[in-house]
């Protein structure tokens, strides 16, 4: 069973109420999410309390999962993403961000093995094939926004446009990016 179907085995799990496959679920994603919400918010607790809601969130929703729209891992990047990025906006709000916290970062990310490298560095080369079809500055928006965390307000300003028709653009690219990537 691949490490993806595994995933998927454990969600569906997950949807019955199986308080051991959560655990498993756990075990096998919180690092990686972790990762992901520690890059965007730069602050250990901030990322910890993001976990948390996301974890209950998955435990809540895990019916809700389609198979057909995205990998189960994608399903949970985009969860975390999307989570961190909201928080990380109601901070900015607050006036309470922090500086960077670079050796925690490290320290949390995982190693991955040979092939795993194999298969990310495939998927990387072909996301970078695809956003080269897309005008520059829009793929460096979907760069910022999903890489690095800039919100739709963030893109907004540096782009000198309104949220609203941002957020329809890079949609639109999204959906591009999409039909690329399934060639």
């Amino acid at each position: 069973m691949t490490a993806q179907e595994e995933i998927e085995a454990l969600l569906a799990r997950v949807s019955r109420g199986d308080r051991t496959a959560f655990r498993k679920l756990y075990a096998a994603t919180s690092s990686k999410l972790y990762g992901i919400a520690l890059r965007i918010l730069r602050d250990e607790a901030l990322a910890q309390e993001v976990m948390e809601e996301v974890f209950t969130g998955v435990w809540e929703r895990a019916a809700q999962y389609r198979g057909a729209l995205a990998s189960p891992l994608t399903w949970l990047v985009t969860i975390t993403r999307d989570a961190s990025i909201a928080r990380l906006g109601a901070e900015r709000a607050a006036g309470r961000m922090t500086g960077p916290v670079e050796i925690t970062e490290r320290l949390y990310a995982p190693r991955p093995e040979v092939k795993e490298l194999e298969g990310l560095r495939a998927e990387a080369q072909a996301l970078e094939t695809c956003l080269r079809e897309l005008p520059r500055a829009r793929a460096d928006m979907l760069r910022q926004a999903y890489l690095y965390g800039a919100t739709y307000a963030d893109l907004a300003r540096s782009a000198g446009a309104s949220q609203d028709s941002l957020r329809a653009t890079l949609r639109d690219d999204l959906l591009a990016l999409r039909d690329c990537l399934s060639r």
